[in-house]
């Protein structure tokens, strides 16, 4: 059963303020001193994957975006349950004209929207409530909005099967108690798992704390 008070508690950090430091700590320290994945992979894996038609499900403030997108992205959806990041992210990717949808991945989609080439999940896994074969129904409500052949890649922040710094143990403790994050059980191997199941192609890897993924 789906738990909307743990979706929005999730998501419910995300204010205007937070939102306005979120890219110094997180793309700037979180992800170099606790997590270990620097934000260049990130950003190079956007790079890699980002097709014409793209759609963004959790977009944060759109950075990652910002700094990968090219002239060749000409049409771009961005899917958020909070509209505090619809509207940050909205006006930082104007320059896209970017369609805003306000939604839950963990329910049925109903947007009327044609199909996209590629769509981008990262950072969303983590902080989505359950295991990971409750998460990844956010993937099955993705994928009708799929073109044949279309990719879908992210990232997200892994909570067993790692070894931790002190940082990333003290970020994982804090979060996972505010309900932020709700990774204390998710590990490689279900997400692989989850991914070939629905997938013909898989590709993934672990850096630091976090598995990066392609699937199409």
């Amino acid at each position: 059963m789906l738990d909307e008070n743990a979706v929005a508690k999730a998501h419910a950090v995300y204010t205007p303020f937070t939102l306005s430091i979120y890219d110094v700590l997180v793309h700037g320290l979180s992800n170099r001193f606790a997590w270990r994945c620097p934000t260049r992979r990130l950003i190079a894996l956007y790079r890699d994957n980002l097709s014409s038609h793209h759609l963004e499900a959790g977009v944060g403030t759109g950075f990652l975006l910002d700094r990968a997108g090219t002239a060749r992205l000409s049409r771009l959806v961005l899917l958020d349950a909070n509209r505090n990041c619809l509207d940050r992210a909205g006006r930082r990717l104007a320059r896209f004209k970017p369609e805003l949808h306000q939604v839950n991945l963990l329910a049925p989609l109903t947007p009327d929207l044609a199909p996209v080439n590629s769509v981008g999940l990262t950072y969303v896994l983590h902080c989505l409530p359950g295991r990971m074969s409750e998460k990844l129904k956010a993937i099955d409500h993705l994928r009708p909005l799929m073109s044949k052949g279309a990719t879908l890649f992210g990232a997200t922040i892994l909570g067993r099967g790692i070894a931790p710094n002190r940082a990333a143990s003290a970020l994982l403790d804090l979060y996972n108690a505010k309900g932020v994050f709700n990774n204390r059980e998710d590990d490689m191997a279900a997400l692989s798992d989850g991914l070939r199941q629905r997938f013909d192609e898989v590709a993934i890897a672990e850096e630091g704390c976090v598995a990066l993924f392609r699937a199409t």
